[in-house]
């Protein structure tokens, strides 16, 4: 089964205002942008009838230096039944799918991404952001009864809400996509992973001054509102 026109497309940095007045920028993190693979419905379907896949297994990976990072695990349904129906089908006509990596800082809580200042000392901006090409090829899946593995780790469903991952306190590496056939109801992968083409490089960090934030101390849950004036040092 072959599976073509995938990859990561885009790679946007996502600004962050900070300080007095909200004039000052940092980085909130980046959103990844991807293709997914498309088949037509009767591969779709002998997928879903003899092998029980109804949609994609997506992993996001970091890799940076000689570490390799699984950051997180999400599901895409492309195919269900009509209720009450054996042989008709409902298909997904999403194509594209994107995921957003973001600093501690923004996505631990709400609460931290309110904040004038932000927390855990966060200071940089992405200076150097960019899709590296890489043509791994036409996609190929040999599957088969054998390939079944339990998912233990938690899966987020892709859908219309977007979706955040935390990357930590620093974001500098290359991110990677890769896909497996999924049924997103057993939670059961249904083949091997498969790397799409290109990936997304963060490549340079700066470190930026935040004026009034010097000595700036997170509030404790409940004694800071977004109405109430924080008064900045000079």
């Amino acid at each position: 089964m072959r599976a073509k026109d995938s990859g990561v497309e885009d790679i946007k940095v996502i600004k962050w205002k900070v300080g007095k007045f909200a004039k000052q920028t940092v980085s909130r993190g980046f959103r990844l942008s991807f293709d997914i693979p498309v088949l037509d419905e009767a591969h779709l379907q002998t997928l879903y009838k003899e092998r029980g896949a109804n949609g994609w297994l997506v992993r996001l990976r970091r890799k940076s230096g000689l570490r390799n990072e699984n950051m997180g695990y999400f599901a895409m349904e492309v195919i269900s039944p009509k209720p009450g129906s054996e042989t008709s089908f409902r298909y997904s006509s999403s194509k594209k799918a994107s995921i957003g990596i973001y600093y501690a800082a923004s996505s631990v809580s709400t609460r931290l991404d309110q904040l004038p200042c932000p927390a855990f000392g966060h200071r940089l901006i992405i200076e150097d952001a960019e899709v590296v090409k890489s043509n791994v090829g036409e996609l190929l899946w040999a599957s088969s009864s054998s390939e079944n593995y339990d998912v233990s780790a938690k899966v987020q469903l892709i859908s219309y809400s977007p979706i955040t991952v935390n990357g930590g306190m620093e974001l500098k590496g290359d991110y990677y996509i890769d896909l497996a056939l999924y049924n997103t109801q057993s939670k059961q992968r249904l083949s091997s992973y498969l790397q799409i083409s290109n990936y997304g490089a963060i490549k340079k960090e700066e470190i930026v001054s935040v004026k009034g934030c010097e000595n700036y101390i997170v509030p404790n849950k409940g004694e800071y509102s977004p109405r109430k004036k924080f008064k900045f040092g000079r």
